[in-house]
């Protein structure tokens, strides 16, 4: 009977599977600690409310009534201190407004950065002045400041390495791109040359009764192969932040071939100056209309440039939910006219719906990657799939650990006769030594009796 040969895989296919090996590899050690840092991130607002309850609301607008306007803000800041200028102005969701003064330099009319900012407070709609920002010590405070300070580790692990930021930033997102090519070649290698039932089998159920080596194999082929293309959206959206050359190759890809435009920086018009008397009522007016076309945001943040930069602007910073960024908004405005001054990229001067479908991708891209698009049911899925991530590179490396010694140790183990009942499930991923008994050549004659 003829012996049917092997057929070899293509070069194709050789080349891909030793891409697959060695990039999983190289980038396998680094990968699972960004996806392990992930994964204790993703909760942190949630873990944070569980254990410090939320207090009753103290602020609660009464029918037709405003938050104290900007203006009336720097006339409180002029009173308590005539000397001093006003830096920063936040209003924050069921909290009292706070400014900064600074003291001003001998020399000139800017801050002096030699003296360390007050921060005020004031109640949000009646104006009334609450003091002093003190720090809070009680225990609540404190366990908040230990949790944010775990927080802040696990992302500074997640996004550097606990590295410089210009070393550990490129590290990582070189290390996810390598990934990315790893996921794709992975999905060349599990797809199988024939479409059999039992090569359905292996491509799409985890065989649980298996020995651990074939489980371990199905962790890594099947499981890979459900959640490849979410795990390949979670590593494309980190990178967008990373990499500049595929942040923009991004835009292009999304925006039908627009490229994006280099972000111009926008001045405030010095000859302007004479208008300086209207600017407060009209910087009022551009603060009401904000306010009133996004209601209760989380924080409003309105920060007041140096005396001495004539041409710079007044920014306004805007987040309307703590968990979601696609819908903030960032301002700039004239500090002399209050006009509003739009930046030449539209996808900053716009409210997300108004934005085209790539554009509102390159919006969301941070909801994306942190799975708060839809609240907690998008980060329990991206919590799994990063889990899934992680996971990759240690049931890889298993793989081709079994296969470069432990095919070796279990070769041996049946040669010699004494083959557990462990060693025995795992042979489907083991090659079996079968040993064939020698032809007969010469069979003895009949003899007549």
């Amino acid at each position: 009977m003829a012996v049917r040969k092997k057929k070899n895989n293509s070069v194709f296919r050789l080349v891909n599977n030793w891409l697959h090996l060695w990039m999983g590899l190289i980038s396998g050690s680094i990968v699972f600690v960004i996806c392990l840092m992930g994964c204790l991130w993703v909760f942190n607002h949630e873990i944070i409310d569980l254990l410090i309850p939320k207090k009753e609301r103290q602020y609660i607008s009464a029918s037709g009534q405003s938050l104290v306007s900007p203006s009336r803000i720097i006339g409180i800041a002029d009173s308590l201190d005539p000397n001093a200028v006003v830096g920063e102005i936040t209003y924050t969701r069921d909290h009292p407004i706070s400014f900064t003064i600074q003291q001003k330099e001998d020399k000139g009319k800017g801050r002096n950065p030699k003296v360390k900012p007050q921060v005020h407070l004031l109640h949000p709609y009646t104006g009334k002045y609450l003091g002093l920002q003190v720090k809070d010590n009680s225990e609540e405070a404190q366990l908040r400041e230990k949790l944010n300070s775990f927080f802040a580790w696990t992302l500074n692990g997640h996004r550097f390495l606990w590295l410089p930021r210009d070393i550990g930033r490129p590290i990582v997102n070189y290390a996810t791109l390598i990934f990315s090519i790893t996921l794709i070649t992975g999905l060349v290698w599990w797809y199988p040359k024939k479409w059999t039932k039992s090569t359905r089998e292996k491509s799409f159920r985890i065989k649980w009764k298996a020995g651990w080596k074939r489980v371990n194999l199905d962790l890594h082929n099947v499981v890979g192969f459900y959640s490849f293309l979410l795990v390949l959206l979670l590593a494309v959206t980190g990178m967008y932040y990373g990499i500049e050359w595929f942040n923009r190759a991004l835009y292009w890809s999304t925006n039908w071939g627009t490229p994006l435009a280099e972000r111009t920086s926008v001045h405030s018009d010095s000859t302007k100056i004479d208008q300086l008397a209207h600017f407060p009522k009209a910087f009022d007016r551009e603060i009401h209309r904000i306010l009133t076309q996004y209601k209760d945001p989380h924080y409003l943040t309105i920060t007041y440039p140096d005396a001495e930069k004539k041409d710079a602007t007044i920014s306004v910073y805007i987040r309307n939910d703590m968990d979601r960024q696609y819908n903030n908004r960032y301002y700039s405005f004239d500090r002399y006219t209050g006009a509003f001054l739009p930046n030449n990229i539209t996808l900053f001067n716009k409210d997300f719906y108004e934005l085209r479908a790539g554009e509102q991708f390159r919006r969301l891209n941070y909801d994306i990657h942190v799975g708060s698009i839809w609240g907690f049911p998008t980060k329990v899925l991206a919590f799994v799939l990063t889990l899934i991530a992680g996971s990759l590179p240690i049931t890889g490396f298993i793989i081709w650990y079994n296969r470069k010694w432990g095919k070796k140790k279990g070769r041996n183990t049946l040669l010699k006769g004494t083959a557990t009942p462990e060693d025995k499930r795992d042979s489907d991923t083991v090659a079996p030594t079968t040993i064939r008994k020698p032809p007969v050549r010469f069979r003895p004659k009949p003899t007549d009796l």
